[in-house]
Parts: C-alpha cells; structure tokens; sequence
C-alpha cells in the first residue's frame, strides 16, 4: 500500500504517485552526445497556457514510469535526471512534496475578498505566520503564476497606490497555476522530543462568477482533490445588511451567502460521491471577511476583535468562542438556514471573522485606509486545517 499511495499534485490537483514521479532533463549533455533543446512543453501549455521553453521530461506523462537510458540517464543527450515533475502536468514538484501534502480551496462569489485576503495570507504566511511557528515558508513558484499576481497585488496595497485589486476574471485560455507554499518546521514532540515536519500546500484562485449558481460551480471540479475548503461570505451579502453596505457605498453580489453554500456543497457532492444521506468529510473553514466593518455589533474585549494568538498551536478553546460569536452573527443577519445547512451537510465545519485590510477601504475609490494594511486573523482559518490534519498542534480542545 505504501508504494501506491497517491497524492494530489499542488499544482494540477491529478492524483500522482510520489515515489513515481517524471524529471526533467538537467541539460548537462553527456561528453559527445547531441543536447537536448528547450521546446515549448505541451503538458504545461495544455494546463497553464505557458509557451516558456524547458528540457524534455524523461518519464511517462500518464504513469510517472520513467523512460531512462540503460545507464539511468536521458536518453536522448546522456544527461543525469534533472528535478522532480510532476508526470501529469510538468510542474516542477517542492522537495517536501509527499503523500501528506495538503490542497486547498478558497472560494466564494465576487466582491467577497478572495484575492485580497489570499495576497496578505501570502504575506503573513511568511512573515507573522514563520515567525510564529519558527518556520520556512517558501513559495517556490513565487515568480509565476497566482503567486506573482499576489504579491504584485500586495505590493500595490501596501506600497503603491493603496489601491485594492480589482476582480479576478474568468479564465478561459487555461487555468493559472496557483500559489504553491512549502512549510518546514521543528515540531515538538512529548517528553522533549523534536522532529522536522514538513509539507506541501496550495490555493487556487477562482473568479467569483464561478460560484454564482450551482451550475457554474460544477465547472470547479478541482475542489473535489482538496483537503479542505476555505469559504469567504460577504457579510454585506446577508438581507440585514444589504442596507448597510448602500449607506457606505460597499457593493455585493445579489447572490445570498446560503445560495453560495448550496454551490460549494453540490460541488464537492459530486466530485466525492458522496450520497444525500451522508456528510461531506472534507473540513470547511467558512470566513465572514470584512468583519472590521462590524465591530460595532463586536464586544471590544471579544476574542473575534483581539489580535490573533502569537503561540505556536492553533487555540481550540478561541476558535470555539469566535465559532459561537460569529454563529449568532450570521443568525441576527438573517442567515440561519445557511447554519443549518452547513450542519446538516458537514462533518466538520468552522466559523470564522477577519480582515485582509483590517481598516474599512474608501468604497467609492477603492482604497486602502489611510492607516495601511493592518490585517486581522487571516492565518487563523488555515491555520484550524492544518491543525486538524495533525501538520501542527492545537491546545485547549
């Protein structure tokens, strides 16, 4: 079993075989053999739309199954193997790349904040979030793809014009590759003992008409590999608060939040299998984003409006108060049947509140508070799913 145990690849979602991975020719002609050229790779064309050239891969595409000269080496120019790829779609695969590794999902319809909250995760990920856990966190395909576009955007906020991203559009030239993290740390362990723990993860980023209806949803397949799914709600969108978001000149999609939950669920009802009389397994980490913006129904000594902590575990006991709190939000807004659903369809679900920004923008422009980027609790719901997966450790449960 070990020998065929699957994974899927952080960039394509196929499930693969990580003791039976592609490699890509180094390059490194041997002494009289002609050398390969750099081509346009057609898996990466096929999936990423990315004409850049690169050396031949030495393995099946489907299979993984290498196809080495009898020394082992290319077969075409006698090099050594090059790095790992992934043998569906030729991505050059992180070294912590293994079975355990995690997928994830964030979703929700536009104007909920997706690409915004993802490009100061990006940010905190390496930066409070390291910290935090004494970590590296990498980005390696930091200078391409959903990646490039993150930072690019946070740049923009945080350094430029302070002006937020606009929507993500649609794609219909091939996806983007999305933003690819590894994670390394010392774990500690009982009775004094450490080990490094490792692991591969990612995010993909839709456009919010993906989920406007069930049937767009559909299209998004990809979430049925996912290790779990963080879901963004526009709390504008809620019935009492569409009047508020008028008076500030906030927009929102007239997609309720419930109609969103029904898309996501069909989705990974479907590409799971799983039947109406079962729960869907897979963690969902539902966020109420923008939650500076009610602070005002929020207690000030309220855990959901304090800083996230600076320990290195996710706080069990904290995420069940703000669970509770943002729980009774939701209902005084309108959405109860939106709990309801989430019970009824979930085995494990989690509430959550926080700010990309932390400090309401200018509607009207479209930007950044005057006081900056001061993001609120934006690990915290990814945080929760690798503390469920075991990947780091959670207290007070």
């Amino acid at each position: 079993m070990l020998f065929s145990t699957t994974a899927p690849c952080p960039y394509c979602y196929t499930e693969i075989n990580p003791r039976k991975l592609a490699y890509r020719c180094s390059g490194r002609h041997a002494a009289g053999r002609t050398p390969c050229e750099k081509k346009v790779d057609q898996a990466r064309s096929r999936h990423f739309n990315d004409t850049n050239g690169y050396w031949p891969v030495i393995g099946s595409e489907r299979t993984g199954l290498p196809k080495l000269g009898s020394s082992g080496n290319c077969e075409g120019c006698g090099s050594e193997p090059g790095p790992p790829v992934c043998p569906e779609c030729h991505s050059l695969l992180p070294s912590e790349y293994g079975a355990d590794s995690a997928l994830f999902g964030m979703v929700g319809v536009r104007g909920s904040g997706k690409t915004v909250m993802l490009s100061v995760l990006d940010s905190e990920l390496q930066n409070s979030v390291a910290d935090r856990f004494d970590a590296a966190i990498d980005a390696p395909g930091g200078k391409s793809g959903l990646t490039k576009d993150l930072r690019a955007y946070h740049q923009l906020m945080s350094e430029g014009s302070g002006t937020v991203p606009g929507q993500t559009q649609e794609n219909r030239s091939g996806r983007k590759e999305p933003a690819v993290y590894s994670w390394r740390y010392t774990k500690k362990g009982a009775l004094g003992t450490s080990r490094t723990a490792s692991t591969v993860f990612s995010f993909y980023d839709n456009a919010g008409e993906d989920f406007a209806t069930t049937d767009a949803a559909m299209t998004q397949r990809y979430l049925g590999a996912t290790s779990g799914v963080i879901l963004l709600l526009d709390p504008f969108g809620f019935p009492a608060n569409r009047e508020r978001a008028v008076d500030k000149g906030a927009g929102f999609m007239e997609t309720g939040p419930e109609e969103v939950v029904d898309a996501i669920t069909s989705v990974l009802r479907a590409t799971g299998n799983v039947k109406r009389t079962k729960k869907i397994k897979q963690p969902i980490a539902v966020v109420v984003s923008k939650i500076d913006a009610f602070f005002d129904q929020i207690d000030e000594g309220h855990p959901l409006r304090s800083p996230s902590s600076q320990r290195p575990m996710f706080d069990e006991t904290e995420g069940q108060t703000v669970h509770d709190h943002v729980g009774l939000l939701i209902q005084q807004w309108g959405g109860a049947g939106l709990i309801r659903k989430l019970e009824h369809n979930y085995t494990s679900f989690r509430l959550f509140g926080a700010s990309a920004l932390g400090a309401e923008p200018d509607y009207a422009s479209q930007r950044v508070n005057q006081r900056g980027l001061l993001p609120h609790r934006v690990a915290e719901p990814l945080l929760w799913l690798m503390a469920i997966r075991g990947f780091i450790p959670s207290t007070g449960a």
